[in-house]
């Protein structure tokens, strides 16, 4: 099969489209081409292809509503004559249509509840959001019915799909066993707690600060911010804090490697609530313990393999007690950590998702365009 991945809005090497996607296709025996939209020169690497529209929108508008974007990943598409075109944005969901049109399968990877997300989008303002959320909602249900098959990353999103099409396939975005290096030896209790991912109110980032800098333990926060008065408020409030900004997979995992705790305590926004956030898995697959939310489908991983202690995010002692807990036993830290770690290999693991998601792509080639 000749497999088109299209997206205008990630980076080349997305985690999930270019590590995991893409590549598993390629291994599989598949010709794989990824489009992206980042103004460098076109590659190949580990058996994919990726080519460049060489453009990159200037703001968050003109990434939604660049028409010029969405008409050059159109013709390049087509171009390439592919059995699946699978694309990964929202903003592409008319490109999807379009190439629907013309006769070809086409995949819609729907990341996020993007209708959710938007009522949490913090740079948009209040009253704009629900109208937002509800007119997008409705043309994504429009669209998606047009497509082949739809792959979502969560069993919420799959149920959200499943009332609109009857191929919706769950690929989760678990951890490859490839990057993997746990190694016991290398924990300690008096190392630093650490968060991996956006720097948000929603993220519950001045809790995390407050909790480790009450109870007298070190931070590092690895991600960017996206609101400077927050950035501020933390440097200048507690001290036990170090910034390490965005970092690539190899530094993840130097940080993981010598962190005593992964904090995951999202706040119950629409779209979180209800989704697996990667870094928990992450967090799992390094050996360290976790204290997450103590949402139910955080719950059902972190409680059903006794791998962590879940937390009302909002609540300062409660994520004080957690890390408490853990930090000051060391045998009850050592079980949430091995517990943690077996469960990432033997079940939420890429190797189990990718043989899904090659499912998915047999069974749309099968079907008539």
């Amino acid at each position: 099969m000749k497999i088109c991945h299209i997206t205008t809005v990630h980076p080349r090497y997305d985690i999930r489209i270019f590590w995991k996607e893409c590549i598993s296709a390629a291994r599989a025996g598949n010709e794989v081409i990824l489009i992206v939209n980042d103004g460098m020169d076109d590659e190949e690497i580990n058996g994919v292809k990726i080519l460049s529209l060489k453009s990159k929108a200037k703001n968050r508008l003109s990434r939604i509503f660049s028409i010029s974007v969405k008409r050059k990943a159109y013709k390049k598409a087509i171009e390439l004559k592919a059995d699946i075109y699978h694309f990964h944005d929202p903003e592409l969901l008319g490109l999807g249509k379009k190439l629907k049109k013309q006769g070809f399968r086409v995949i819609y990877d729907s990341h996020e509840d993007t209708p959710r997300q938007i009522l949490a989008k913090e740079w948009m303002p209040r009253f704009a959001r629900k109208v937002v959320s509800m007119l997008f909602e409705r043309y994504e249900n429009r669209c998606v019915r047009m497509y082949d098959a739809i792959i979502v990353p969560t069993p919420h999103l799959k149920e959200r799909f499943s009332r609109l099409h009857n191929s919706v396939w769950e690929v989760c975005n678990f951890p490859s066993l490839e990057d993997i290096s746990y190694s016991g030896e290398r924990y300690s209790n008096s190392n630093p707690g650490c968060y991996i991912g956006e720097l948000t109110y929603t993220r519950g980032i001045r809790q995390i600060a407050e909790a480790t800098h009450k109870v007298g333990i070190r931070l590092n926060l690895c991600g960017v911010f996206h609101s400077k008065g927050l950035e501020r408020e933390l440097s200048e409030k507690y001290d036990n804090i170090q910034y390490m900004g965005f970092l690539g997979r190899k530094e993840i995992s130097r940080v993981l490697s010598t962190s005593s705790m992964g904090f995951v305590t999202l706040f119950d926004t629409p779209n979180d609530a209800n989704s697996y956030p990667i870094k928990l898995f992450e967090y799992m697959a390094a050996g360290i313990p976790v204290v997450a939310s103590d949402f139910p489908v955080y719950k059902e991983v972190v409680e059903g393999n006794n791998c962590g202690i879940c937390v009302d995010p909002r609540n300062i002692d409660a994520i004080c007690a957690a890390i408490n807990k853990i930090r000051d036993n060391k045998a009850y830290a050592d079980e949430l950590r091995n517990n943690g770690y077996r469960a990432v290999v033997e079940r939420y693991n890429w190797e189990s998702q990718a043989e899904v998601l090659m499912e998915c792509y047999n069974s749309v080639n099968l079907n008539p365009s």
